[in-house]
């Protein structure tokens, strides 16, 4: 039984005997504590008593399909009819990038309330609470060639930022070449795949998990402090409200790297740069050094000058705050 459904026939802030859930539901007390077991492993604020039965502490704020349908009929980029909202999925880039090729591809959404095996850069898992994050996934076809694809993450993470501001104030910042943070912690990040479709154009799949409210227990199984937007929010969020703006922001910037490239929004980029002046540390094929922050070039590379004064400009790569060196690339 999906877990959106059972979570709607328990009242908000009342415990609720299991055998009256039961019944509500259709399942059996076994099953029903099993699902109820996954649903406050994965982070939903649920009370359990063995005397009580249930208690849902919080209004769960579902994403809504619907609404989000209706928002999306503003873009000529997009076609609602080709969004999906899940209630579980594996990973919203998996599930794009393994679209058969004879469907339509090219403006495709996919949205979910929780990633079973939802996945960053180089590998690391993407760690959310079910219900309580946004996490998607946006198809495009991409007609140019791979090198071309270079310094979109850049884009969309300028074009997400600027969306977030709306919701959290002045602030954020935005850390080479995929994450958007504030402070000390992350708040979102961008994952993007490029696959080659037979005899065809390039599939990009830019995905996009942002945390919103996340559970206290996240960084215990993440290996960086991460910030949910609802600790720095100026106005109550709406997780279907925000995730049709992030959609629409990141068509239009995809559409518009697409026709201009990086150039147009290098200067903006690095008024938000997280380095910009500050000690880091690099790594270019296996190779590690030192060096000043000094901002992205017009191809979205990031440059340091080195201890010797050199520029040096890391396309692949990662780059690190100096304090954080501890950590491993």
């Amino acid at each position: 039984m999906p877990h959106r459904r059972l979570l709607k026939q328990m009242p908000l802030a009342e415990w609720i005997m299991a055998t009256d859930l039961a019944q509500r539901t259709g399942l059996d007390q076994r099953t029903l504590d099993q699902h109820v077991h996954t649903l406050i492993k994965d982070g939903v604020p649920i009370g359990r008593c063995t005397r009580r039965g249930y208690c849902l502490f919080e209004v769960v704020d579902f994403i809504d399909q619907g609404a989000l349908i209706d928002m999306l009929k503003a873009s000529p980029l997009l076609k609602p009819g080709r969004l999906e909202v899940l209630d579980e999925v594996d990973s919203t880039n998996t599930r794009l990038l393994n679209w058969p090729e004879s469907s339509e591809f090219h403006g495709r959404v996919c949205v979910t309330e929780f990633q079973v095996a939802g996945r960053g850069r180089h590998g690391k898992r993407w760690h959310g609470a079910r219900y309580r994050n946004i996490m998607l996934s946006l198809a495009w076809e991409w007609k140019s060639s791979f090198e071309l694809v270079t310094g979109l993450s850049l884009s969309i993470g300028l074009a997400v930022a600027r969306v977030l501001g709306k919701w959290s104030g002045p602030g954020l910042q935005l850390k080479w070449p995929n994450d958007i943070m504030f402070s000390e912690g992350k708040l979102a990040g961008i994952l993007i795949d490029v696959i080659r479709a037979s005899d065809g154009p390039l599939r990009v799949v830019v995905g996009l998990g942002v945390n919103v409210c996340n559970s206290s227990h996240l960084e215990q199984v993440v290996d960086q402090r991460v910030i949910n937007l609802q600790e720095i929010a100026i106005r109550s969020i709406s997780r279907t409200q925000l995730t049709g703006e992030l959609i629409l922001a990141m068509a239009l910037a995809i559409d518009r790297f697409q026709k201009l490239g990086f150039a147009p929004d290098q200067v903006a980029w690095n008024q938000c740069d997280r380095f910009r002046g500050r000690v880091v540390l690099a790594s270019i094929d296996g190779q590690v050094f030192q060096g000043e922050g000094y901002g992205v070039d017009s191809e979205g590379r990031y440059r340091i000058i080195d201890t010797s004064g050199n520029e040096q400009a890391v396309s692949v790569g990662e780059v690190k705050l100096w304090a954080n060196a501890n950590r491993r690339f």
